[in-house]
């Protein structure tokens, strides 16, 4: 076998695509020539650098990706407990501003009329050590329906000191027994059917606004 057929032939012997006889024919040649063999040996020792190479790089590859995944595991974890903390804020504001705040029940509420003048005020009053009373006023956009929700919570911080009462006063000014006076400064015509609706937890209570200026009339 001539040198540069063998030479030709060594990458496909390596990777022991030649044929059997082509083989037996190779390492015969080897036996017999020396520069041939050393340039078959030194054609493995690169390749099997090469390989070393690669699966060097390969793996930095690989590690690369791991610490990515890593990162990105990382700053998933983070986003996530960012939104649980803040889901866990949102939650106890709401328990705080909501949950702790109820609709009173009429039993741990005392309800008084207090005329003065042309002025009756609506007192409540809780009946309850360390419980204050708040209300929220809604008017109704059909006639007058003053609606007043009157709810009871405990003083855990979450409301100003000076708005935690026992008391709450509702008061109403009337001009003569057809006029009211507005908390706007506006005067209202009262008509038979405006009422003043008290909202306890179990009932609600009815209150007509020209019974309140008659009551304040047979308190003179």
């Amino acid at each position: 076998m001539k040198h540069n057929v063998f030479k030709d032939l060594a990458p496909a012997y390596i990777d022991q695509l030649t044929s059997e006889e082509t083989n037996k024919q190779m390492e015969k040649h080897m036996d017999q020539c020396e520069d041939c063999r050393k340039y078959l040996n030194k054609m493995k020792e690169d390749i099997f650098v090469e390989h070393k190479v690669e699966r060097k790089k390969e793996h930095s590859s690989i590690d690369y990706f791991k610490k990515v995944r890593a990162k990105n595991r990382k700053k998933v974890f983070v986003i996530v407990s960012s939104l649980l903390s803040v889901f866990l804020i949102l939650i106890t504001i709401y328990y705080f501003m909501f949950v702790n705040m109820w609709l009173a029940d009429t039993d741990n509420v005392e309800t008084s009329l207090q005329n003065q003048g042309m002025t009756v005020t609506l007192s409540f009053k809780s009946k309850k050590a360390n419980h204050y009373l708040l209300t929220q006023d809604a008017m109704s956009d059909e006639g007058y329906i003053d609606s007043i929700f009157v709810y009871e919570k405990r003083d855990d911080f979450s409301t100003p000191a000076e708005l935690l009462k026992d008391g709450i006063n509702v008061t109403y000014t009337f001009l003569d027994e057809n006029t009211l006076l507005l908390d706007n400064g506006t005067k209202h015509k009262i008509k038979d059917d405006d009422i003043v609706s008290i909202h306890y937890k179990d009932r609600i209570e009815e209150i007509f606004v020209k019974d309140l200026y008659d009551t304040n009339n047979e308190s003179k």
